[in-house]
């Protein structure tokens, strides 16, 4: 369940002009869990992070601030302010240092990333994870979107700084919201009529000039920002929308040359992803998050996980796996821990066996639940198990990426498997009519309960151990 999210506004003292500024933004999760900065880019501001902070803030402690001159922070007029990036990052720096933050991951976007990157390159020891999503570093990830741009900084007449005006009409920014997404009633109006609010205020014309004219100074920055991920190889996220207008797939793609095992997810979705795609990228977001900082789990729980760690009331039941299987899959060592729980689950899967559901629904039930449960291990076990029996490839494939089953009865298995996991077992009536009109009924409902329940268990000796997913398992 997420935390509830405060919206607060800190004083700090600017190091170029002298001045107070105030700066707004949102925080929720627990003071001492592990860290997300998010940082937003243009027209927008801290709360195209509501939905995200809301999916983050049940297990991190996630801050998002509004950048000066954007949403709810001091937007200062702009010749005695100087708008610069190289200023947007020293108050944000400023800003970690008022509230106490000393380590987070970093959630870059947009104007978030060449702001972020100076804050890494100044202090590489606090950034213990980057998320770029829509975030620049490579000038190869520059659209032809960026030509009047580019233009002003060739040349930077009153002619050509007027034209830059464009960017700024409210049709350019709902264009922004809605390019590249192929269903634009999942983004709410308020998203961009919000942004035009804080656009059109007095003087916010000439600040968001002075931006982009500055932008410049940005690509002369990249080959800093690359010597500090080869350096320091921060672990690091990169999830874009491969529509985006402004900036290319290939700025993700690029990431790797300078952290080779970065993680790149490209989604059909435009510049705003989280509008359209908020479930799916903090799937992707929570999954790296736990793989990054979730350090007191995996080996610092349970050590090394082989047969010499399998205790005695447990080898047994592991000869036993073995021979199911041909190998003693991972999830069965971290499980042994505790013999009393493996002999438990096996029980769990025998008795599911017993029940009214066949061998397939079985195994969609539980991939289902374990879906939604963020459990990408059981999820391949269960879509290489319905394979040996002899689902059909659709099947498979459904069971192991996800979506919709053709087939009817299957559907209406996995819907209420997931129902059961994602609504914390208060399944709607809607759950349960879909579920009748496929022809199950009560033996039905309560077999797919167990499914979910042992893979509530399994899911989660899953996550706190961290076990890779076994090569039997793997989609060859």
């Amino acid at each position: 369940m997420s935390a509830l999210t405060t919206y607060q506004t800190v004083s700090i003292d600017d190091r170029r002009t002298g001045s107070t500024l105030n700066l707004f933004y949102r925080e929720a999760g627990h003071k001492d869990a592990p860290a997300v900065l998010l940082l937003h880019g243009f027209p927008t501001s801290s709360h195209q992070y509501r939905g995200l902070i809301d999916r983050l803030s049940d297990k991190y402690r996630v801050i998002a601030p509004d950048l000066p001159g954007f949403g709810f922070s001091d937007a200062p007029e702009a010749k005695s302010f100087g708008y610069t990036f190289d200023h947007l990052a020293e108050v944000i720096e400023s800003f970690t240092d008022a509230i106490g933050l000393t380590r987070y991951a970093l959630y870059v976007f947009d104007y978030g990333a060449p702001t972020g990157f100076r804050l890494a390159v100044s202090r590489p020891e606090r950034v213990t994870a980057l998320i770029s999503q829509n975030g620049n570093a490579y000038e190869e990830g520059l659209s032809d979107g960026w030509n009047p741009i580019r233009a002003y900084w060739q040349d930077p007449t009153e002619e050509n700084r007027g034209n830059l005006r464009a960017f700024l009409q409210a049709g350019t920014t709902q264009f922004q919201y809605t390019h590249g997404e192929s269903d634009t009633n999942r983004i709410a109006p308020e998203s961009y009529t919000l942004d035009q609010h804080f656009l059109d205020r007095a003087g916010n014309d000439e600040i968001q000039l002075d931006l982009f004219g500055d932008y410049k100074a940005n690509l002369a920055l990249y080959p800093k920002f690359q010597k500090y991920l080869r350096t320091y190889r921060p672990p690091t996220l990169a999830v874009w929308g491969r529509n985006d207008p402004f900036f290319l797939p290939q700025g993700a793609e690029a990431y790797r040359r300078d952290v080779p095992d970065a993680e790149i997810h490209l989604l059909e979705a435009g510049h705003f992803v989280l509008e359209a795609h908020l479930d799916e990228v903090a799937g992707i977001i929570r999954g790296f998050l736990a793989r990054t900082l979730d350090t007191a789990q995996g080996k610092a729980l349970f050590g090394e996980l082989n047969d010499a760690s399998v205790p005695e009331g447990a080898k047994e039941l592991v000869a036993g796996m073995k021979g199911m299987f041909g190998f003693v899959p991972n999830l069965g060592y971290a499980l042994a821990a505790e013999p009393a729980v493996l002999k438990v689950y096996i029980g769990m899967l025998q008795t599911l066996g017993e029940t009214v559901l066949d061998p397939v629904a079985q195994q969609v039930a539980l991939g289902a639940a374990s879906r939604a449960n963020a459990g990408e291990y059981a999820v391949a076990v269960h879509a290489t198990l319905a394979a040996k029996l002899g689902a059909s490839a659709e099947v498979v494939k459904t069971i192991r990426d996800g979506g919709s089953f053709q087939d009817a009865k299957l559907e209406a298995v996995r819907r209420f498997a997931a129902a059961i996991a994602s609504k914390r077992t208060q399944v709607s009536d809607s759950d349960v009519n879909a579920l009748t009109a496929a022809g199950y009924d009560r033996r039905a409902a309560v077999a797919i309960a167990l499914a979910a329940g042992a893979k509530a268990l399994a899911n989660t000796v899953a996550h706190l151990s961290r076990v890779e997913t076994d090569a039997g398992f793997m989609d060859n």
